[in-house]
């Protein structure tokens, strides 16, 4: 027997994984690069982190000492949805 409610997980992980795809997208397509690495990055400006990369298949965030967080250390995902939004 099917939850009435079952759907919304997997809406919210296609949800997930678009923003992941169109991050990395992004990114990809990006003319800059980090100042850390010759990695492409996006430059942002939220939390204290100040770029996003790509790091061996992962979206990453860097600070501006050049360490490494993860995605969902304190995004949420309206957060990475407002970065797609000041991006496009």
């Amino acid at each position: 027997m099917t939850n009435k409610y079952s759907d919304i997980n997997g809406r919210y992980l296609k949800l997930e994984r678009d923003i992941i795809l169109a991050l990395k997208f992004e990114i990809e397509n990006s003319k800059v690069f980090s100042k850390f690495n010759d990695e492409k990055a996006l430059k942002i400006n939220i939390f204290d982190y100040v770029e996003l990369i790509i790091n061996n298949g992962v979206l990453t965030f860097l600070d501006s000492n050049g360490y490494h967080y993860n995605l969902f250390s304190e995004c949420t995902t309206e957060d990475l949805i407002n970065i797609l939004i000041s991006k496009g």
